[in-house]
């Protein structure tokens, strides 16, 4: 710690040494508290140093990665495996057995309970990373064991084959041969409303059977069998559109996917009779519950400071809840006693250097073709900025290749990307700054970036004006982006852009030829008969002058 003030007061020297007073204009903060930064006898806040750093025009990211290697060390224990029960889950969602830590939802879980009880098919819908999985495990699924309602329930994800986890769910439930089940789902659309009537038989009549189907999305993006796909969700229709039905279905899908349920009409019906929860953002006071109140049922306690800088970190983010639970549960790994402090909080680096951790992680997770599409993702994503200030880009889904789904669909998972009903963007625009990769990418060929960026741009014009020629690319805009293929990974569409492209200008070319061509014989012709009338007119003037000379 000594060594990191001596160089903090180096870097004061190398800026002339200014007076305290005058680092307090430029850092807005006390000169009491810079003077007590270069001091060593305690290591500043992370803020406090950057501000300091500023003010003497010194270099950020390398005093911000020195900043954490100094309060790893000196401030603050790394984490230790324990068995502890950690109130924050992490990435994770929360499940049905950690409903005790579940906060800032109350009102959404009661009219969850509420509508459960009153619509036999349910959805829950919102962006990724709205928490959906948590408000049915630990919402829905916690308050209707909490009723005691005689409510066997089936909470599954569909898979790439959700009759087979179907039939393996039920026949979890009642015992019977998960191979016998998938073969009379597979024959009959009535055949889990059967199997749901047999297995509730020998209960009291007012049972009924809860069908949760979590990340219902994945019938569309998992199941690669179509048949497959429209058996499991005519089954599951079935199950509770019969008059007799015994079943209730809550479905959990992603926004960005409810409009693919079109497909299905009487799916598709029943969500637009409001069968359907909407996840949205949660507000300031639900979103200090959700940090503050699991440590507090886990007997602990938050810094004032720590909450401050958590709610300024997630305020107005799309898909911030895992990022927050993420970070707390670093922190809380890293406190000291009963306490989550800030300091513990920087130290395990926050929601931002927990969300570059976590790219990198699962970016190492891809094959090499599966980096490339990786990387294409990240950076079609961001919006290059002229001054090197590049932030975030929403783009409509369909601007990807479905090859790049796989791809996609982990980083979804993993929180870097977010996903809704107006498209895709990343889920923490601190990924730009605080991802090293990221800004190498974006650094490195910019003026490649900048061309990619345009053709993108050209593309979707293209596409919007029915493919009309005008918006091609002739002359030098045709020349640069040529050169693309291999500096970037082109999209089907932008190919098809540049072939129709370059076939404009064969054909225009050819065209120009064939009117050069044209002219050339034109112009021969002209002096051809040119010629001949020369000659006529000579041969007149000639006879003219014979016949002159006779008289």
């Amino acid at each position: 710690m000594s060594q990191f003030a001596g160089d903090l007061r180096r870097l004061r020297e190398n800026a002339g040494s200014p007076p305290y007073r005058e680092l307090s204009k430029r850092a807005h903060y006390s000169a009491s508290t810079l003077s007590d930064a270069a001091g060593g006898r305690k290591l500043p806040t992370l803020a406090v140093t950057l501000a300091y750093v500023r003010a003497c025009e010194g270099d950020i990211a390398e005093w911000e990665e020195r900043w954490h290697g100094t309060a790893a060390v000196n401030r603050v224990p790394e984490p230790e495996e324990t068995d502890e029960v950690i109130p924050y889950p992490g990435l994770e969602s929360f499940g049905a057995h950690q409903a005790g830590y579940f906060f800032g939802r109350e009102c959404l879980v009661e009219e969850l309970s509420r509508q459960v009880t009153e619509r036999r098919l349910l959805a829950v819908s919102g962006a990724s990373g709205s928490g959906k999985s948590s408000l049915l495990e630990a919402g829905l699924i916690a308050d209707v064991r909490r009723s005691g309602r005689e409510w066997p329930i089936l909470r599954f994800t569909p898979g790439p084959h959700p009759l087979r986890e179907t039939a393996v769910q039920l026949a979890a439930a009642s015992g019977g041969s998960a191979v016998r089940l998938h073969g009379e789902l597979t024959v009959d659309p009535a055949g889990l409303h059967l199997l749901v009537r047999q297995l509730l038989a020998e209960r009291h009549a007012d049972a009924e059977l809860l069908l949760v189907v979590d990340q219902f999305e994945e019938v569309f993006t998992h199941c690669r069998n179509a048949q497959e796909r429209d058996a499991f969700v005519a089954a599951l229709l079935h199950a509770v559109q019969e008059r007799d039905s015994r079943a209730r279905l809550v479905l959990g899908v992603r926004s960005d996917f409810v409009r693919r349920c079109d497909r299905y009409p009487a799916l598709a019906e029943a969500l637009r009779t409001g069968s359907r929860v909407d996840a949205g953002p949660m507000t300031a006071e639900q979103l200090r519950s959700a940090i503050v109140r699991p440590a507090i049922a886990a007997e602990r306690q938050l810094e004032g400071a720590l909450v401050a800088t958590v709610m300024a970190e997630a305020a107005g983010r799309h898909g911030a809840l895992p990022l927050v639970s993420q970070a707390m549960r670093r922190t809380w790994q890293r406190r000291h006693g009963a306490t989550l402090t800030l300091a513990a909080y920087q130290a395990a680096g926050g929601m931002t250097r927990a969300l570059a951790c976590t790219a990198e992680e699962v970016f190492g997770e891809f094959d090499r073709l599966g980096r490339q599409r990786a990387r294409d993702v990240f950076i079609r994503l961001t919006t290059l900025g002229a001054d090197g200030h590049d932030t975030r880009r929403r783009i409509p889904a369909d601007e990807l290749d479905p090859s790049a789904g796989p791809v996609l669909t982990r980083l979804i998972d993993a929180r870097l990307v977010t996903a809704d009903a107006d498209g895709l963007e990343l889920a923490h625009e601190a990924l730009i700054r605080e991802w090293p990769r990221l800004r190498t990418w974006l650094s490195t060929d910019r003026g490649g970036l900048y061309l990619h960026r345009r053709l993108t741009e050209a593309t979707a014009l293209w596409e919007r004006a029915d493919r009309d020629p005008a918006p091609l690319y002739r002359g030098s805009q045709l020349d640069e982006a040529t050169t693309l293929p291999g500096r970037a990974m082109l999209t089907l569409r932008e190919r098809e852009f540049l072939n129709a492209s370059i076939e404009a200008r064969d054909e225009e070319n050819v065209q120009a030829h064939r009117s050069a061509s044209r002219l050339r014989r034109l112009a021969a012709a002209v002096v051809v008969v040119s010629g001949l009338a020369a000659v006529s007119a000579a041969l007149a003037v000639r006879e003219r002058r014979l016949a002159s000379a006779l008289c």
